[in-house]
């Protein structure tokens, strides 16, 4: 059964109930979308890249309602790698009520990755991932991630690598390869 509901809405989860009346089950959906810059930048990507020292990072998380009915005890948790520190903008945890169908809630976090992590010596470079989750009524309704690549300088020269130990492994294998084939063909004989 179908029953249409206002003019606009159909809810195709009704169920007549025994001795009158019906009881209708509702979807009850969200999207979550994260998304990352460095301050100042136009454009929001899931990774930025070539953040120097003392630079302003913004993560915009974004949750929408894409359900049939407005929500409440709704949350936002965003978990921050130990490596950045919160600087500014909305809180790491977020509540919410009366989260309409189609409604979308925004929030900005502003970071600096910690002074400490470029103490490094050398040329290096470092990524790390941020990840936020949404609830509902404490139950997970998601989660996505944003990525920060960090370091100090260029990285001038790849690690060498053994091309003698690579071409022995290759020699190897193949031998291998040959002895299961010879021991494959002399019990099939048997």
């Amino acid at each position: 059964d179908v029953t249409a509901v206002g003019s606009k809405k159909a809810y195709a989860d009704c169920e007549s109930n025994y001795g009158g009346g019906e009881t209708c089950t509702y979807e009850k959906n969200f999207d979550i979308e994260k998304k990352v810059r460095i301050a100042g930048d136009s454009d929001w990507e899931d990774k930025v890249t070539d953040v120097k020292k003392g630079q302003t990072v913004e993560f915009r998380i974004r949750v929408k309602n894409t359900g049939e009915v407005s929500t409440n005890d709704m949350e936002m948790k965003d978990s921050l790698p130990d490596e950045l520190n919160k600087i500014g903008g909305s809180g790491l945890t977020e509540n919410w009520d009366d989260f309409g169908e189609g409604t979308t809630k925004e929030f900005i976090i502003q970071v600096k990755v910690d002074d400490s992590e470029f103490d490094r010596t050398g040329d290096f470079e470092k990524c790390v991932v941020n990840e936020a989750k949404v609830y509902q009524d404490e139950d997970s309704q998601g989660s996505d991630t944003a990525t920060v690549c960090y370091g100090s300088g260029q990285i001038t020269e790849l690690p060498k690598t053994a091309v003698g130990s690579t071409t022995a492994l290759a020699v190897f294998g193949i031998a291998l390869i040959g002895l299961g084939l010879f021991l494959k063909k002399v019990s099939s004989l048997a």
